[in-house]
């Protein structure tokens, strides 16, 4: 089996480079990655210049901490996504949109109405049957209170 010394440095940091990119995988926190960084780094720093090993190594941990401090608060957001500042169910149930009673609602006991893919507690002033098409009139909570829907033209 060849030694360590038989591989060329710059094929070293570009596989150790991998391996710390191939760690981020499993380990959170986005840290892991910027080593992977650095070690490219210092794999071109070697593959241009014929650097001793203590350079190779302070370029690696220059280039890490340099990368890690400048650029993990940006990647993070494009990894991690963003934040909304306001619940999601805040603007989950539009007032005024149509759904569908999925259990019978029977006051002043709640039923359920699906309304956009989701099942939604619902309440009525008055009972409703399943099947009945309903008009979302205000959410409170998770709660929707509902109305049916009338034909066009009935009062």
């Amino acid at each position: 089996m060849p030694s360590l010394s038989a591989f060329s440095p710059v094929l070293i940091w570009f596989l150790a480079g991998i391996v710390f990119l191939a760690l981020e995988l499993v380990l959170p926190g986005l840290v892991v990655f910027f080593f992977g960084v650095g070690a490219w780094c210092a794999a071109l720093a070697v593959a241009l210049y014929p650097v001793p090993l203590a350079g190779q190594f302070m370029v690696f941990l220059a280039a890490s901490v340099l990368s890690l401090v400048l650029l993990r608060s940006t990647i993070k957001k494009v990894f991690l996504g963003r934040t909304l500042d306001t619940d999601a169910m805040q603007n989950g149930v539009l007032s005024g949109a149509t759904g569908e009673v999925i259990e019978d609602i029977q006051p002043p006991a709640p039923g359920t109405v699906k309304y956009g893919g989701s099942f939604w507690q619902a309440t009525a002033d008055m009972p409703l049957a399943k099947g009945t098409v309903v008009r979302i009139m205000e959410k409170s909570n998770l709660t929707v209170k509902v109305s049916p829907v009338t034909p066009e033209g009935e009062v």
